[in-house]
Order: structure tokens, then C-alpha cells, then sequence
């Protein structure tokens, strides 16, 4: 096995002073289908640009072969694997990576096939002066409901807590490891929807957010992380946090960030 060397125009395009390392992270659960042609994608187009990157996979106790593919790469092409025996959670399993990401800024993506990694520039050019870029999803293809689910969501988000917010549980972002440091020494609340709640954090720790729009295909098969039959579940168990959330984040006690 062999990742292909593709730089391209992106490269001509940075100075050596503009390459800063990142730390890519994705959360992977039974993507047997799908994780050996993205960690390939995000190497030839992400890590082989970027001298000193890394990629660190949160993997989730799967079952389907997905370990021993990963494997391959913990082996050959230093790819760091982060599991444990049994499944963490999508939410600690995120929390235990982004405590162990060693670049100034840690690029986050869901996996499945929903996200074109060509998309991880548009936001790694406004890395500054922003603490955290989300990258909003447009043209979206999948499920109906779920763009249904996306747009009442942000909207109660938006109210119940007083801030402008975009797609804030979107799972395609770039954050400073200093936040990424803040929010990990902090109890999170929510085992669904994590995402959200970091966004919120950043903000009401003072953090500047930025937003670009990103493409967003309808994955091959159901939902790993969320599959419909426990959609119900995790909007009921985040909507149960709210006031818990907006208490802990409206205290004078809660810590600031440096922006």
C-alpha cells in the first residue's frame, strides 16, 4: 500500500511560513466500506501539504473490520489510532482525541463519503483570526427530515441561548488547540449533538467563530453515529440540557478563553 503524492496548485499557492501543521481528527465507527479511501483522501490532500501534520483516528469499538484496515495504517504510515475495548461514545471518543492532537489548530470531519476534504482549505484559509471555523452545509443531499431537524435546531439554539449560530452541530471544523484544551478540561453535558456544545462554549468562552459554507452528500447506507430510530432520543436528551447548559455557560464563574 502506498498514498499517492498529488500536490497541486494548493501548494503554490502557500508559502512555507502559511503551511502550519494540523492535527486531523475523524470519529469512525463500522466505516469498513469507506475509511481505507478517506484516510487516503485526507493524506494526499491534506497531510502530504501540510509538512508535520498528523492523523489521529477516534475509533469506536467497531466491529466490522474497520480496526484491522486501520491497522494497516497504525503500521505502515504512523497513523494514530484512538479506541478502547469497548465503545466510548461519539462525544468521549472525540473528547480523547482532541487531548492528545499536538498541532497548533485540529481539523475535525465526520466520515462516511458526506464530506468532500477539498472543503478542509476553504476553511484553513481563515484560520486567522478565528478560534474556531465551521463549515456550514450547503446544497445539502441528504434526508429531508434531517435538514428539517437541522434548521429547528439551530433556530431553538439560536433563541434559547441569545447568539448567532450557524449550523453550529455541523461535523467539518477547524479549532485552535487552545480551545480544543479549554473545552477538554471542561465536563460536557451531552452524549448527542456534542458538537453544538462546543460551539457554544467557544462562544460564551470569548472565542471568535467563523463560518464557511461546505458541500454535504448524503452517506452511502444508515447513519452509524446516528441512526433514526434513536433520533428521537438524542434531541429529548438535549433538549433536557438546555437550561443545565445555559446555566453553566451564563455563570460568572465560567472560565474565559483568550481570543
Amino acid at each position: 500500500m502506498s498514498f499517492p503524492d498529488d500536490r497541486g496548485p494548493k501548494d503554490s499557492m502557500m508559502s512555507l511560513l502559511e503551511k502550519e501543521p494540523v492535527s486531523v481528527i475523524i470519529n469512525v465507527y463500522n466505516e469498513a466500506q469507506t475509511i481505507e479511501r478517506e484516510i487516503l483522501d485526507i493524506h494526499s490532500g491534506i497531510l502530504s501539504r501540510l509538512p508535520g501534520s498528523e492523523l489521529i483516528v477516534a475509533e469506536d469499538g467497531s466491529t466490522d473490520g474497520t480496526r484491522e484496515i486501520i491497522t494497516k495504517f497504525v503500521r505502515d504510515f504512523g497513523v494514530i489510532h484512538s479506541t478502547g475495548s469497548q465503545r466510548k461514545g461519539y462525544a468521549k471518543a472525540l473528547k480523547d482525541a482532541l487531548r492528545i492532537a499536538r498541532n497548533p489548530y485540529i481539523f475535525f470531519s465526520d466520515t462516511g463519503g458526506k464530506f468532500d476534504f477539498d472543503d478542509f482549505w476553504k476553511l484553513y484559509a481563515m484560520r486567522h483570526p478565528y478560534a474556531l471555523i465551521i463549515g456550514v452545509r450547503e446544497k445539502r443531499q441528504d434526508q429531508f427530515y434531517r435538514r428539517v431537524l437541522t434548521f429547528g435546531y439551530n433556530f431553538l439554539l439560536t433563541h434559547y441561548f441569545h447568539v448567532p449560530l450557524r449550523d453550529a452541530d455541523s461535523g467539518f471544523r477547524i479549532l485552535r488547540r487552545d480551545l480544543a484544551q479549554k473545552i477538554c478540561r471542561e465536563e460536557w453535558l451531552n452524549q448527542y449533538l456534542i458538537n453544538s456544545e462546543l460551539t457554544l462554549r467557544a462562544i460564551f468562552s470569548g472565542y471568535p467563530v467563523g463560518y464557511v459554507c461546505v458541500a454535504y452528500r448524503k452517506r452511502g447506507g444508515p447513519s452509524r453515529g446516528l441512526p433514526p430510530r434513536e433520533t428521537v432520543r438524542a434531541v429529548a436528551h438535549v433538549l433536557k440540557n438546555f437550561p443545565i447548559l445555559k446555566s453553566v455557560l451564563s455563570a460568572p464563574s465560567y472560565p474565559c478563553g483568550s481570543a
